[in-house]
């Protein structure tokens, strides 16, 4: 008889991840293999300066896609150990006590509650940051919405985010169950994440009921159960609370030890440093400090800019086809600032987009390069100050992992690498939301282990790598020094004329 172990663990996992454009659903068997995968897009609602999304739609298309996981893969099916969502994570919702939406998802790109996150800021930004980590986008709603829609407000029993409302009411959860997980309490603003519990002081100061505020847990946590009878699974469906889609994707790229760097080039353009402790970016309000949920494992990030948003804008609104530019056009001289709808590091809501140094001789190839030139020197100057925070030198770091939509753009990986000076290791496309789900979902804690085996089953790989190149990075040296010149600059008029 051969001594080799034989896995009998014929567990699936349903993973849903809740995006800004799309919904991914997934069915993920024990050995993280992708059973079933589905795109779908979400839609956003536009009126005016408001942009919201519909919750209900949220639930409606993840019941849809268990129903066609539960029609076309019945076997594994059956075998569902249990449900999680990833999903957005600067955004804010309420339900009533009986779980009815009662204000609907508002997210980062609806910017109606910029001016009361300008006053949050002005008057305790340094004080928020060193409890929570991060910049209070959903307090300064959350202040918005009881100050501009009181009755709503006073009908909101909870509120939460949207992987909650989805996760809860497949669960059947009343309002007295509402929670939340970790990784969303930095873009929240109330929490004390060394205590792991909200900041009654910071909520009193800011007028805010803290009856209002759900329960804070792990991602892995069940919150409640889909019983076996709603979709024909063999055994009742555990529901785990979640966590937010960037952290999940950290997860699924493997960023889990201290010193990984990853860089999502996505719908919101990230870069991302893995580290095992508390160390928020009190005085200079850049970085972000998310605490994952998971034991020791924490992130320093900073939204560089909506690079996804951008990059559709470009491409839609003057039919440019990119596919045709084989490599990067000369554009020295020409900058463009991309902070369309305010600067999110720092947080400088007055910013619109600008063009800087533009020439008769310019085209749409050169716009395009500089535009990607650009978000580029933004992410070295995320990158610069991470490096200051946590006392390292350029040098002490050597690789990035990049994910996310944009990953194969090859002229942007290019200049990343030499902007950066990083080497750019370019992941095999995969969902890594999904992935991250799964891990969570089946080892908890343990994700280190779990992501060790998805290595050794190869469900995770680099596709190529890109080294930055010595010509290229004396290239960008002096151009990104003066593009921070010019942002600083266009920054003080956008300022001074919103104080008009």
């Amino acid at each position: 008889m051969s001594g080799k172990k034989v896995n009998n663990d014929d567990r699936t996992f349903l993973c849903f991840d809740l995006g800004t454009t799309r919904i991914k659903s997934a069915l993920v068997g024990t050995g993280g293999k992708i059973i079933y995968l589905n795109s779908e897009k979400s839609v956003s609602y536009y009126e005016g300066d408001s942009v919201i999304q519909k919750p209900e739609e949220y639930y409606d298309a993840v019941v849809r896609q268990i129903e066609k996981i539960r029609k076309e893969y019945k076997r594994d099916f059956e075998n569902a150990d249990s449900l999680i969502c990833s999903g957005q994570m600067a955004g804010i919702l309420s339900v009533d006590k009986n779980w009815e939406v009662v204000m609907p998802w508002t997210y980062s790109v609806d910017t109606r509650a910029n001016k009361y996150l300008g006053h949050i800021e002005d008057k305790m930004a340094s004080r928020i940051r060193g409890s929570s980590g991060g910049v209070p986008f959903m307090a300064a709603k959350i202040k918005w919405i009881k100050n501009e829609f009181p009755q709503e407000y006073k009908r909101s029993y909870r509120f939460i985010n949207l992987t909650t409302y989805v996760a809860g009411r497949l669960a059947g959860l009343s309002g007295d169950g509402a929670f939340t997980d970790y990784s969303v309490l930095a873009m929240n603003g109330l929490a004390n994440i060394d205590k792991e519990e909200w900041n009654k002081n910071i909520i009193e100061d800011l007028d805010l009921d803290i009856s209002k505020l759900p329960e804070i847990v792990r991602p892995y946590r069940k919150v409640g159960i889909i019983t076996k009878q709603r979709f024909g699974s063999k055994n009742d469906i555990k529901v785990l609370a979640g966590i937010g889609d960037q952290i999940a994707g950290f997860i699924g790229a493997g960023v889990l030890k201290k010193g990984d760097l990853v860089d999502v080039a996505g719908t919101y353009t990230v870069l991302g440093l893995a580290t095992d402790r508390f160390i928020p970016d009190i005085e200079g309000k850049i970085i972000s400090l998310i605490y994952s949920g998971i034991e020791d494992i924490y992130y320093q990030l900073a939204v560089v800019a909506v690079g996804g948003y951008l990059y559709k804008w470009f491409i839609e609104k003057f039919s440019y086809d990119d596919s045709r530019l084989k490599k990067a056009k000369d554009t020295k001289g020409l900058y463009f600032i991309p902070h369309i709808g305010g600067r999110t590091a720092p947080p400088q809501p007055y910013y619109e987009g600008t063009f800087y140094g533009l020439k008769w001789n310019h085209d749409l190839d050169s716009i395009y390069t500089a535009m990607l030139k650009c978000m580029s020197f933004e992410y070295d100057f995320i990158y610069s100050k991470i490096l200051e925070l946590d006392h390292l030198k350029r040098d002490k770091l050597e690789k990035i992992k990049v994910i996310g939509g944009g990953a194969r753009n090859h002229i942007w990986n290019e200049m990343k690498a030499s902007i950066l000076e990083l080497e750019y290791a370019v992941m095999e496309n995969t969902s890594f939301e999904i992935l991250g789900n799964y891990l969570i979902a089946r080892y908890g804690n343990n994700i280190r282990k779990g992501y060790s085996d998805l290595l050794h089953q190869n469900i995770v790989s680099v596709l190529e790598n890109k080294k930055p190149e010595k010509e290229k990075i004396e290239y960008y040296r002096d151009q990104k020094e003066l593009y921070r010149k010019v942002v600083d600059r266009i920054g003080e008029i956008y300022r001074d004329f919103r104080k008009e």
